[in-house]
């Protein structure tokens, strides 16, 4: 089974509604059908909270979590050093490194940036790629 790593921007186009929020339902309800396994991070967490998406997010990945296809995960400090070490996006860097612990087979993002500073290291993919 795919293991999918997601950056927090298609959460937001999800929870945010407005025209990308199809495309993230879409991404997401493929999970539900057991197309992947979802892998969310402490950090990923975080930033939904500081979004004030904190009631949104557990419902979501209760859907995940009622089919054993959830799996979380915690950052460390080492590697958020190593991250704000490394880029000027450190929060993307994060990521990466989140993912690839995690084991993830991809990332999927709608971050322009995010594509371009990690897909030459690791399959980065839109979300209406999967």
């Amino acid at each position: 089974m795919i293991k999918i790593y997601v950056d927090t921007c298609v959460y937001v186009d999800l929870f945010e509604g407005g025209r990308k929020s199809a495309l993230a339902y879409a991404f997401f309800s493929k999970g539900w059908n057991c197309a992947f396994e979802l892998v969310v991070s402490d950090w990923v967490r975080s930033e939904l909270r500081r979004r004030k998406m904190d009631s949104d997010y557990p419902l979501l990945f209760e859907k995940f979590k009622a089919k054993n296809k959830l799996h979380l995960i915690e950052h460390t400090e080492e590697e958020l050093k190593l991250a704000k070490s490394k880029s000027d996006h450190w929060q993307d860097y994060l990521h990466y490194l989140i993912a690839k612990k995690a084991g993830c087979d991809k990332i999927v993002t709608c971050d322009k940036d995010f594509i371009f500073s990690v897909s030459p290291i690791f399959d980065i993919v839109r979300p209406e790629n999967i």
